[in-house]
């Protein structure tokens, strides 16, 4: 499954629990010429899934002990994520939120139901792939199962240079 694939499976079957834009798909192309781009779009297709489910049970209240890091730790779900600093973060690190740019960067498409300017800071990122620097690939989303649209909302989903932090 490359990442086009995976972006179109996700905006057709898991849009119920899942918003994912156009506008927040960046140098997908340039993602699916990497050699490892079969197995990344393999693992964005995952993570998206796991995404979606896990906004599925917060919905039907099967799952109510906290957000989506507790959800993949502790849910219970074959669709989990792994909740591990190596393959999620819900913040960024103060270096982050102290520099600018990369502060800016976060910045990210939102549905207008939820910020009228539809823009909005997000922080929460699936981490696709480690190593391989800046061109690895990044998932930044907004929880919203709690609130207006009950939904997560994709931001970003591209290679981790468009969204820097000083180490990669």
């Amino acid at each position: 499954m490359t990442f086009l694939e995976a972006v179109a499976a996700a905006q057709q079957h898991l849009s119920e629990f899942l918003v994912v834009p156009d506008e927040a798909c960046r140098e997908l192309d340039e993602l699916c010429a990497a050699v490892e781009a079969r197995a990344w779009g393999v693992t964005t297709w995952r993570g998206l899934r796991a995404l979606a489910c896990y906004a599925r049970d917060k919905r039907d209240c099967s799952f109510t002990a906290g957000g989506f890091w507790e959800w993949s730790a502790n849910s219970g779900n074959p669709y989990s994520w792994t909740a591990s600093d190596k393959k999620l973060a819900m913040s960024e690190s103060e270096t982050v939120r102290n520099n600018t740019k990369f502060w800016q960067a976060r910045h990210l498409p939102i549905d207008h139901a939820l910020e009228p300017s539809g823009r909005l800071h997000m922080e929460a990122h699936l981490k696709i792939a480690q190593g391989g620097g800046h061109d690895v690939p990044r998932v930044y989303f907004h929880d919203d199962t709690g609130g207006v649209t009950g939904k997560i909302h994709i931001g970003f989903l591209g290679p981790h240079r468009l969204v820097p932090n000083g180490r990669a």
